[in-house]
C-alpha cells in the first residue's frame, strides 16, 4: 500500500495529478522533462473534479433508469389493456354465438382462433419490447452499481488510479 502512494521512480509521495497524462505524479516528476509543459493540480482537487463528473454520470443514468421504468409501467399497462380487450371480445363473441350455436359453430371457432392469433402476435411484440426495456434497466443498473462503487472509493489515490486505468482502457475514440 505504501508503494502505491509513492512515485516508483523518485520514491517521493504522490501529491499531484497530471491533467495532461491523467496520472499521479510527485513534485520531482512535475519539473522533469516528461511533464514540463503539462498542467497539474493537487490530488484533492482532481478527486473533486472527477467526483463531480461521476455524480453527473450517476444523475444521468438515474434519470435514464427512471425513464425506462416509466416506459416499463406504460408497456405493462398496455399489455394489460390488450388482454382485457381480448377477453372482453372473447366473452362477447361467445355470448352472441350461444343462441345460434348450431348454425354458426364453425364461424365462432374461426373468429376465436383468429383473435387468439392476433392477441398472441400483438402480445409477443409488446412483450419483446418489455424485455428490451427490462434489459436496458438491467444494464443501466449495472452501470449505476459500478459508478456507485467508484464513488464509494475512500482512498483518493486508489480512486484516481482506477479512474486513470478506466480512461486508459477506453483509449482514444475513433472518429
Amino acid at each position: 500500500k505504501e508503494s502505491k502512494r509513492h512515485c516508483e521512480e523518485h520514491e517521493e509521495e504522490l501529491k499531484l495529478f497530471c491533467e495532461t497524462d491523467k496520472t499521479l505524479i510527485c513534485v520531482i516528476c512535475a519539473v522533469a522533462e516528461e511533464h514540463r509543459e503539462h498542467r497539474f493540480m493537487p490530488i484533492k482537487e482532481a478527486v473533486k473534479i472527477y467526483t463531480d463528473q461521476l455524480q453527473s454520470s450517476l444523475d444521468s443514468l438515474t434519470k435514464k433508469k427512471s425513464d425506462f421504468q416509466e416506459k416499463e409501467q406504460q408497456q405493462k399497462e398496455k399489455i394489460s389493456g390488450v388482454r382485457e380487450q381480448s377477453h372482453s371480445v372473447q366473452s362477447n363473441i361467445t355470448s352472441q354465438f350461444a343462441e345460434l350455436r348450431q348454425i354458426i359453430t364453425e364461424k365462432e371457432q374461426s373468429l376465436l382462433r383468429d383473435l387468439r392469433e392476433e392477441e398472441k402476435r400483438i402480445l409477443n411484440s409488446m412483450e419483446k419490447n418489455l424485455r428490451e426495456i427490462q434489459e436496458n434497466i438491467r444494464i443501466i443498473q449495472e452501470e449505476l452499481t459500478k459508478l456507485k462503487e467508484q464513488m464509494d472509493q475512500k482512498d483518493s489515490v486508489m480512486f484516481l488510479k482506477a479512474e486513470s486505468a478506466e480512461k486508459a482502457e477506453a483509449g482514444p475514440k475513433a472518429t
